[in-house]
């Protein structure tokens, strides 16, 4: 108390000073209408801006729960497109088809990447689920840009996959305007750019022409796009080296997509009793 009463008596004139000076505002501003406009804009400029600053914030940090529920959401649509395209029921008042043709050859699930690597020459990244969640060994990893790896290792609650960008791995991939496939390979120096190879050069290429997965291989889809050519030379003779600009950008990525292929074994079966004719 004793040291509040000192304050009282150093600061009493600026204190009354400011109290007189308030008295003054508030009479001018009440008292004149073009002052009261003045006032009121001056103070709703200050709410809004405040406000705007304390919704960003708030929007900042609730955008791990939106990726995580975009995430969720884009992997319900990729298995409900899949269904759509792939597992069509033909009907008539007698008789119920299934168009085995079309059935579903695949479903999707979505991870969020806990590890990742770009800067070795042999890189892998782990995700967030394992056999748990259904993962097994030599599922496809793709981003919503591209292909991201396979699936070498497995245990309850992780997964490692070996990455695009590393030199064991080696993608079936495809020129889409002309269908000419090869292999995809990462040379092991940016994480931007994989070599295309075994494309004859008799094959008409363009820079800018789209690359894509095959499809040839029973782990990733046909028709994800892979990246675009931005430089090409002959290589050994009769085959170009074919340079590509990955579409996935490796050290952005945070949630992708496990994908399983729902007649993998089939395949593999009937592929391997015939491998040696």
């Amino acid at each position: 108390m004793r040291n509040f009463l000192r304050f009282l008596a150093t600061y009493h004139l600026i204190i009354l000073f400011v109290i007189l000076e308030s008295i003054g505002l508030i009479l001018l501003v009440n008292n004149n209408n073009y002052q009261n406009a003045r006032y009121s804009n001056v103070v709703k400029s200050i709410i809004g801006f405040y406000a705007e600053k304390r919704s960003n914030v708030s929007q900042y940090l609730s955008l791990r729960e939106v990726n995580t529920r975009l995430s969720e959401e884009n992997t319900q649509l990729r298995n409900i497109i899949e269904r759509n395209q792939f597992e069509r029921i033909k009907a008539s008042p007698t008789i119920k088809v299934n168009d085995s043709i079309n059935h579903q050859n695949y479903t999707y699930l979505e991870a969020k990447i806990v590890n990742n690597a770009v800067n070795k020459q042999y890189n892998y990244i782990t995700i967030d689920k394992g056999s748990a969640s259904g993962i097994e060994k030599d599922m496809a990893v793709i981003s919503p840009s591209g292909p991201v790896g396979i699936i070498v290792s497995v245990s309850e609650h992780y997964s490692l996959a070996i990455s695009v960008l590393n030199r064991n791995l080696k993608i079936s991939s495809k020129i889409k305007k002309n269908g000419y496939f090869g292999s995809l390979e990462w040379p092991g120096i940016s994480y931007k750019t994989a070599y295309l190879n075994e494309i004859p050069i008799h094959v008409m290429l363009s820079k800018g022409d789209t690359i894509i997965t095959s499809g040839f291989s029973t782990h990733f889809p046909e028709g994800i796009p892979v990246g675009y050519i931005t430089d090409y030379k002959v290589k050994g003779g009769n085959f170009y080296q074919i340079e590509v600009a990955l579409s996935t950008d490796f050290k952005k990525l945070n949630y992708v997509y496990v994908i399983k292929s729902l007649h993998k074994t089939e395949r593999e079966t009937i592929e391997k009793g015939h491998a040696n004719d």
